[in-house]
């Protein structure tokens, strides 16, 4: 970023790095495969880690509070979120620390935390400093007594009032109808220095819904129409002239997991085009999940104009590795 110096924002490696080493080091993942392994993140997640915990602003303290990732299904980024949080409770050094798993529904919610929770089960770094309230499925809080910290799910049918976190984790914003869920979350954000929502989503349909508003607003900030220094977007999309039922050399745009770790799989995605262009009313639902592509759900052939015109890529910097598609997301650090 040629200009940043200019505003303040100042580039720290040790501490992008740190994070980074942090996945690898302590949390391991779950499920099939991947059972047992240590988190070793993809180059991607590697950009979004970095740039989350690396970035500084000029009062001294990290400068993005709110990070909005958009890929296809099957990325890595409920996993990805989930150690988010984790760092967030046991390596940030924030005092009585509170890490959400937020949703519009508690379900919803205890598919992320559940991640996190198999996180602390793997590690016997993690579980010796933590405590879990509940047991297997129903475990519903993490507990960091050193710190006088917590890590738990919450859902806006709770009715709880008064969160304060130092991490939010929203997922599937695009299922949310109102912003209440977020706004909830950023209300309780303001005695927090350091404090860091961090939104992830597959594309939706419904475009009056919050999800559509971050997305939009997300390609305006890395196009630089918007300057906003605390918001970073990292939403992966086709090209407007790309069709990824005739040519799959555009999947990787929309699926950043698929060229360096087989994510969610070639087979998998094949597919599932072959059975929506067998069947025309799974093509919304394809398009939307495997593509991100944004579809008129009154239209389910209708993909909407997600802005891929005024997207850019971002090239160049330590972390650029990571951006080998066009991507919508903040400029990387200079070299």
């Amino acid at each position: 970023m040629a200009e940043g110096h200019k505003r303040g924002l100042v580039w720290k490696v040790e501490a992008a790095e740190k994070a980074q080493g942090f996945f690898e080091d302590v949390l391991k993942l779950n499920g099939g495969d991947f059972e047992g392994k240590p988190f070793a993140l993809l180059p991607w997640q590697k950009f979004v880690v970095g740039s989350l915990f690396g970035w500084y602003g000029m009062d001294g303290f990290r400068r993005f509070r709110n990070a909005y990732i958009e890929t296809a299904k099957g990325s890595g980024k409920s996993p990805l979120a989930a150690g988010v949080g984790m760092l967030g409770l046991v390596a940030d050094n924030e005092p009585r620390a509170e890490i959400y798993s937020a949703a519009t529904k508690k379900d919803q919610a205890m598919i992320l935390f559940r991640d996190a929770v198999a996180m602390v089960d793997q590690s016997p770094e993690l579980s010796k400093r933590l405590t879990k309230s509940g047991t297997g499925e129903r475990c519903w809080n993490l507990a960091y007594m050193a710190q006088g910290a917590f890590f738990r799910p919450i859902s806006s049918d709770d009715g709880q009032s008064g969160p304060r976190p130092h991490i939010g984790l929203i997922d599937e914003l695009h299922e949310h109808k109102t912003n209440t869920v977020v706004e909830m979350m950023r209300a309780g954000t303001k005695s927090r220095r350091q404090a860091l929502i961090f939104m992830i989503t597959n594309a939706g349909h419904n475009r009056m819904g919050p999800c559509w508003g971050y997305h939009e607003y997300g390609a305006k900030v890395a196009a630089g129409e918007v300057e906003d220094d605390a918001f970073f977007p990292y939403v992966c999309s086709l090209d407007e002239q790309d069709d990824p039922f005739a040519d799959e050399s555009c999947w990787p745009k929309a699926n950043p997991s698929l060229q360096d770790a087989d994510l969610p799989g070639m087979k998998y995605i094949r597919e599932q085009v072959v059975e929506a262009k067998g069947m025309p009313s799974k093509e919304a639902i394809v398009r939307r999940l495997n593509f991100c592509q944004w579809t008129d759900a009154e239209s389910p052939g209708s993909v909407a104009k997600c802005g891929a015109a005024r997207s850019g890529i971002s090239t160049g910097g330590t972390c650029a590795d990571a951006v080998r598609w066009p991507v919508w997301t903040c400029p990387v650090p200079p070299t």
